[in-house]
């Protein structure tokens, strides 16, 4: 059984600051909290962002969705194991322990980096936290980005010779007995076999990095190739053609669909802004509104797609399903508790949109 890691100075400060320091308690909580983030996958980053940036639409899921027993489970384990935990009479500790396992997520998960910031959506949603969430989750996606496009040191992968644990017994020959003969090869064979797996275990693990770098340099390439060239196949037309508000989804989209490895680089709002997808605020809506249904609908088909982690992609998925320029607003602005006339710099809606493509459909 793994030991439990001991409780960060940052946990027992959130912990005490927003509710009475039981120590027995927090310590319960801390446990869960741990166990929460050591088996998290996107179902579960989903559940707990949900909890931590409240909005209208239940953490459990709604009609259409299946989180409900993701949500339970989730439940019972950040609690510690509590049977009195009532998340309905707890709502602001359920609140707060969320908060503090994505903090304990984003530095090592992609997923929960990028929704964290997308949910945040630019600090339009602030829920009251002991903590700056959204900053963490920034900061994180920069350190994430570094680390996963490191230059390797083939030094580092270089494999040894391998070695076959075996030592021949000499005075087997002298009774040259059948079954101790038989045992002796039986026990060769078994040396020589755990050695292979060794080797084949560390060529995978060469292939493994050597693909992943591979996958990395094609990234690269594509985009700069891209960025040099100025041309929008989306649009089918050069970057400075296309239209104002259409810009920031239709260029973000391209380079979504150009990333191998989530969270994607560090240089992404760079390469927008170097495509001409600039700082003026720019209306949500009529960045949606830019789009053809078709494409709206294409591009939120996934099943992922969340009022409160992907609320643009939400706002497509509303504009295609209705058909209309003019009927999304109100039902997208109700669950995801956004204003309706949302408006950010056109660079920031783009990587916001970046980011919440990568998420869905880029395994992390």
């Amino acid at each position: 059984m793994a030991k439990l890691p001991q409780m960060t100075t940052d946990f027992a400060r959130w912990y005490a600051e927003a509710f009475m320091d039981e120590a027995a308690r927090r310590d319960l909580r801390w446990k869960g909290v741990v166990d929460v983030a050591a088996s998290a996958d996107h179902e579960t980053v989903e559940v707990l962002t949900r909890l931590a940036f409240p909005t209208p639409v239940p953490a459990s899921g709604r009609k259409s969705e299946n989180l409900t027993d993701i949500y339970s489970s989730m439940v019972q384990t950040i609690s510690g194991g509590d049977s009195t935990f009532d998340p309905t009479h707890s709502a602001r500790e359920l609140q707060v322990l969320a908060a503090a396992a994505l903090a304990r997520l984003v530095p090592v998960m992609p997923d929960a980096a990028l929704v964290v910031t997308t949910a945040s959506m630019a600090s339009t949603r602030r829920p009251e936290l002991p903590m700056d969430l959204a900053g963490l989750a920034e900061a994180a996606l920069v350190k994430l980005a570094e680390r996963k496009h490191l230059r390797q040191d083939f030094g580092e992968i270089e494999l040894a010779a391998p070695k076959v644990d075996y030592k021949f017994d000499a005075e087997i020959l002298e009774t040259m007995e059948a079954e101790q003969i038989q045992a002796e090869f039986d026990r060769l064979r078994h040396a020589t076999a755990a050695a292979i797996e060794r080797v084949v275990a560390g060529q995978n693990r060469v292939v493994k990095v050597l693909l992943d770098r591979q996958e990395l340099d094609e990234e690269e390439l594509q985009m700069l190739w891209w960025l040099t060239g100025g041309y929008s196949h989306v649009s089918d037309k050069p970057f400075a053609k296309i239209d104002d508000a259409l810009r920031p989804f239709s260029l973000a989209l391209e380079l979504a669909e150009m990333t191998a490895v989530s969270p994607g680089p560090g240089s992404i709002r760079a390469m927008l802004l170097r495509a001409g997808v600039g700082n003026t605020k720019l209306k949500l809506e009529d960045a949606v509104n830019a789009t053809g249904a078709d494409w709206a609908k294409e591009v939120s088909n996934s099943t992922l797609v969340s009022p409160v982690t992907t609320p643009i992609h939400f706002a497509l998925e509303q504009r295609a399903e209705l058909g209309s320029t003019d009927a999304w607003q109100t039902a997208w602005s109700g669950l995801t508790g956004l204003p309706a006339d949302l408006q950010l710099p056109a660079v920031k809606l783009a990587e916001l949109f970046y980011r919440e493509h990568v998420f869905l459909n880029l395994d992390a």
